[in-house]
């Protein structure tokens, strides 16, 4: 131990053995001091973020108590996607699909109208094929993109115990606001 003291004070000289001790100084400092000090400053920012959230969603809840149902009811809808946005939706399934790798066979599509209702429903089905870990992060995917869709079924078949690919049928349901002309005609 002592050589190597030696060995260092020699090599290194005052100079160096000076930084190394400030070195050493300012690790314990930021250590000891500035790290909790740091927690506490993020913990009061954490503290002022939930407090401006529940201002605002205070406000939020009194502009709803003093709107009346039917723009209550109005602002719900308007949540749903139009249906001229329905091959925006599909090709952005599409795309996903392909970023992850899979093969999208030709897909179904049936639109659910019920007589009086404002949402339609529109049902996809999808034969996909890949590997099984690429086709549930592409339903992830899709899921967190399209707040509207719904996942309904997935079914998964492999050809063979060792075959990496697999096929599997998905069926979607994209939820819809009909528009009001097509609501008066039936």
């Amino acid at each position: 131990m002592i050589n190597l003291w030696n060995q260092l004070r020699h090599e290194l000289g005052w100079q160096g053995i000076s930084g190394i001790v400030l070195l050493l100084a300012g690790l314990l400092i930021s250590n000891t001091v500035l790290k909790p000090v740091e927690e506490r400053v993020a913990q009061a920012r954490e503290q002022v973020a939930a407090q401006d959230t529940r201002t605002s969603l205070g406000a939020e809840m009194q502009r709803q108590v003093n709107s009346s149902p039917t723009a209550m009811l109005e602002k719900f809808y308007d949540f749903f996607a139009t249906d001229q946005e329905v091959t925006d939706y599909l090709a952005r399934i599409y795309n996903l699909a392909q970023a992850n790798g899979l093969v999208l066979r030709k897909g179904d599509y049936k639109v659910v109208r019920n007589k009086g209702e404002r949402i339609t429903q529109y049902q996809i089905s999808l034969p996909l094929t890949g590997g099984y870990n690429r086709i549930r992060s592409f339903t992830a995917q899709v899921l967190e993109e399209i707040p509207t869709l719904s996942l309904d079924q997935i079914k998964f078949e492999r050809k063979q115990a060792n075959d990496p690919a697999v096929e599997a049928e998905v069926i979607f349901t994209l939820y819809m606001e009909s528009s009001h002309e097509e609501n008066s005609q039936e």
